[in-house]
């Protein structure tokens, strides 16, 4: 009994997250369509993509999807609503899923067609009822995504659990039997554990920013400060990047064929392809760096600061302040959204390079971005830990 009171709420998140695990591996195993009826001969690109946001494509089943369009809905309302950060925070939970909902209805509508016309044969199409296929990819979704922010709430790491189950589902379909050891391979290892201990340290490390706080003056040892993740974005940038990126294929492919009334494939927008990596880059690195500033709020700490009386030594109260503050998150931000991109350009390039190694570069990005993905869950599951153990100190307050 005391155990049970002891980590009541560590114990509580964590089974309600393997429940939902237990419901995206039950669904993810519905096909919609025979494996006879997909097309094997179509590039692995989008495959890779879709398995990094939940979704996949080893067959058509009802998460084929993923959480894709949530996170791109989720994205364009934060970049819509980045100079109105004030009037975003005020809105109530509902008022932001509502928008959020009709976004990613729309975004899912266009991937759905997009999957269907690209993966399914020909002839499987024009004897099956499209409509009821786009209506079963977009209620998956929508359960998904439900399922995603209910995890958010009562359990571990809203999408990520989701997301890394998907990952270790993609990583088994691969096949790697015929792997050559080589001088090659074992660079790429290297740089595959210098990329993990490189994620580590930006997961794990924090930048401080010292000020005086006046209701704390008693001691001259002791410092308050201000204390930012050298990557404030974290795991979630990779995701909503890939996302992006994704929607942007769906819809040049999508308008490509409604025009000219043929399948249609643009082979630049592909990890195969150097400008298809350039544009992915350049996503990454910008949406990378506009999350982390939307998530350090630099004008909102500036007005604490003014109302509190707190400043940092040698500048003042109020703009100033602001700018101070505005100088150091974009230097902070700029830093982990780059590192980031440059581990995940790297192999991309790379696979470009040694074509013959490209399925085992594949291969280590995934396992890149899976242990990115665990790592933060692993501090979520901490932080849960410290409310187990202060929660006799919490509850009289």
């Amino acid at each position: 009994m005391l155990r049970n009171k002891d980590f009541k709420i560590l114990h509580k998140r964590i089974i309600f997250t393997m429940f939902v695990l237990f419901i995206y591996i039950f669904g993810s195993n519905i096909s919609i369509i025979g494996n006879e009826s997909i097309k094997t001969s179509h590039d692995s690109f989008f495959k890779l993509a879709v398995s990094n946001v939940g979704g996949d494509l080893s067959s058509l089943n009802v998460f084929s999807l993923g959480l894709g369009p949530w996170l791109t809905a989720m994205i364009s309302i934060m970049l819509f609503n980045y100079r109105d950060v004030d009037n975003v925070i005020k809105q109530t939970r509902s008022e932001k899923q509502i928008k959020e909902r009709l976004l990613t209805l729309l975004i899912a509508t266009i991937q759905a067609y997009y999957v269907i016309h690209t993966y399914v044969q020909n002839n499987i199409i024009q004897n099956t009822n499209i409509l009821l296929l786009v209506l079963v990819l977009l209620t998956g979704t929508l359960l998904l995504v439900w399922l995603a922010d209910q995890n958010t709430t009562y359990g571990i790491g809203g999408p990520m659990p989701i997301v890394l189950m998907s990952l270790i589902k993609s990583l088994f379909h691969q096949q790697l039997s015929s792997i050559n050891v080589t001088a090659t391979l074992f660079i790429v290892i290297g740089l595959l554990v210098i990329a993990v201990l490189t994620l580590l340290y930006i997961e794990l490390s924090e930048y401080r920013l010292h000020y005086k706080d006046i209701m704390n003056m008693s001691t001259q040892t002791s410092h308050s400060y201000i204390a930012w993740k050298l990557n404030p974005a974290g795991s979630i940038s990779i995701m909503i990047s890939l996302s992006l990126f994704l929607l942007l294929n769906s819809v040049i492919n999508l308008i490509g064929k409604l025009l000219l009334n043929k399948e249609m494939n643009v082979d630049i927008f592909g990890f195969d392809n150097p400008v298809g990596i350039t544009v992915y880059i350049v996503i990454q690195i910008s949406f990378g760096y506009l999350l982390s500033r939307f998530l350090i709020n630099t004008k909102r700490k500036s007005k604490e600061f003014l109302k509190n009386g707190n400043y940092f030594v040698g500048i003042n109260p109020g703009e100033e302040t602001e700018r101070y503050l505005n100088k150091k998150a974009r230097r902070i931000c700029w830093f982990g959204s780059i590192t980031v991109t440059l581990i995940l350009a790297v192999p991309l390039y790379c696979s470009l390079l040694i074509p013959e190694l490209s399925k085992e570069i594949y291969f280590s990005i995934q396992l890149i971005v899976l242990i990115y993905i665990g790592i933060s869950i692993t501090e979520t599951l901490r932080a849960y830990s410290y409310f187990d153990r202060y929660k006799s100190i919490l509850d009289k307050y």
